[in-house]
């Protein structure tokens, strides 16, 4: 019976069940098939990348500017400076009377050190060292403050007027401003200063008094209960017409007005481009008037060209003299009379550089094409200038003999000529030679005559940072 079953259920299938069978099995198969074809061509998203942390930016970011600047995150900065300018100077004073006069002298012109930076809206510049072998004493020291108009606001030890006076002496052509730097006398005062610069334009004006060297005083000069410190305005407006890289216009004019207070009056001398002051044995110079000033205004004309590497520049400036009277001093009373004082200079760089000039009305630092440390010469710059300075219209007083007003023998007249070569092998040193003839042509008083032919050469070696 078993057997029976078990021999049917293996009996084999008809051909009709058979086909059935078959169709189901491949309908089965191509559904399967579709299903795969379908599932590899739908897009495979993309895995979700993890979001990367982007380093936290310094604290305190450090930039080479010839010594380091920190900048702080919060803007704040602070920055290193200074200067060592080692001079050699050689003079030759041939007098038409009187001994001749010889010099040589090495020196640290100057040996300066200082620091500048700023936070939130204010800044800071403070600088100073010895000058010409003496003491200690300081250039700048000035905090500043700009508004959100631009307007530059600064108070402290500061200049204000002058296209040479401006522009530092790390980066004028010639080793000195020469007699027109002399006489105008716009070196550094304590003073309250506003300044403007536009697009090529620049106006500034200051309230001015005395330099922060100057020590305390208690009594005056004149009078002994009369001790106000000299004061005085200045204000100086620029304008370049032209301004590119290669090519500038420069227009300036500046008014100053100064009275003494109770200081000793004025003193409007000059030197043969030179800072090392004496000339004579006595350790003077050949052309000063005495201390005779006891108010002055100055009105002053500036002008420069440039064009490539080559330049022009000049300023002329007449200065009138309130004297003191000859109550006050015998020696140096008189009348009023004014001086007159200019130059004009011209500079050529063989090897293409240019002297950069900004809107504020000043020349900047050149920047060398081919430094010595990239495989160049550095750069070199040949100039010359021409000095003109006029005294002659102070006047004698009737109140005492005339050789007992000293500084009638050298009120006279200057004319000069001076030729430099400066050599930068890189943007921050230089080396630098000048050669000045000079004339002094003075007034004869009695059997004094302080006419003299000068004589001066200098060279240096300069590096800042």
């Amino acid at each position: 019976m078993l057997a029976s079953v078990a021999a049917a259920q293996e009996a084999p299938k008809t051909d009709a069940a058979a086909l059935e069978e078959l169709k189901a099995q491949i309908k089965v198969m191509q559904e399967r098939l579709q299903s795969l074809e379908t599932k590899s061509s739908a897009p495979v998203a993309a895995p979700v990348a993890a979001p990367v942390a982007k380093p936290a930016a310094p604290a305190t970011q450090i930039r080479w500017e010839g010594s380091p600047r920190f900048t702080e995150a919060s803007g704040a900065t602070f920055k290193l400076r200074g200067r060592l300018l080692i001079d050699g100077v050689n003079v030759n004073v041939d007098r038409d009377s009187g001994p001749t006069y010889k010099s040589r002298q090495y020196r640290a012109r100057q040996l300066f050190l200082g620091a500048e930076g700023q936070f939130a809206g204010f800044a800071y510049r403070i600088e100073g060292g010895a000058a010409n072998g003496g003491a200690w004493g300081w250039d700048d020291a000035v905090i500043e403050y700009r508004t959100k108009s631009g307007l530059l606001l600064a108070v402290g030890n500061q200049k204000v007027g002058g296209l040479e006076n401006l522009t530092s002496i790390k980066n004028i052509t010639f080793m000195e401003r020469g007699p027109f730097g002399d006489l105008t006398d716009n070196g550094f005062v304590l003073s309250a200063q506003a300044t403007k610069i536009g697009k090529n334009w620049s106006l500034r004006g200051a309230l001015q008094g005395d330099s922060i060297n100057k020590a305390d005083v208690s009594s005056g000069a004149y009078s002994a209960n009369n001790a106000k410190e000299r004061s005085g305005f200045m204000v100086r407006g620029t304008y370049a017409p032209i301004m590119t890289a290669d090519d500038a216009v420069h227009l300036g004019v500046s008014l100053r007005q100064r009275d003494t207070g109770g200081e000793t009056g004025f003193t409007y001398a000059a030197a043969a481009n030179t800072a090392y002051r004496p000339q004579t044995s006595a350790g003077g110079v050949l052309l000063s008037t005495g201390a005779v000033g006891k108010s002055d205004t100055t009105v002053a004309a500036e002008a420069a060209w440039k064009h490539k590497t080559v330049s022009v520049q000049g300023e002329l400036a007449r200065i009138k003299v309130n004297r003191v009277t000859t109550t006050q001093s015998a020696a140096n009373g008189g009348k009023d009379f004014n001086i007159v004082t200019g130059y004009a200079l011209a500079s050529w760089f063989p090897t293409g550089e240019t002297r950069p000039y900004n809107a504020s009305g000043q020349f900047g630092k050149v920047k060398v094409l081919q430094p010595i440390d990239k495989g160049g010469k550095g750069a070199f710059e040949v100039a010359g200038r021409y000095d003109y300075a006029d005294l002659t219209k102070m006047s004698p007083n009737a109140v005492t003999a005339l050789a007992s007003q000293p500084g009638l023998a050298t009120a006279g007249t200057y004319k000069g000529v001076t030729a430099g070569v400066n050599w930068y092998p890189y943007s921050n040193v230089r080396f630098m030679a000048n050669v000045t003839k000079a004339k002094v042509n003075n007034r004869r008083i009695g059997t004094v005559e302080n006419d003299a032919n000068v004589t001066v050469f200098q060279a240096r070696m300069q590096i800042e940072f």
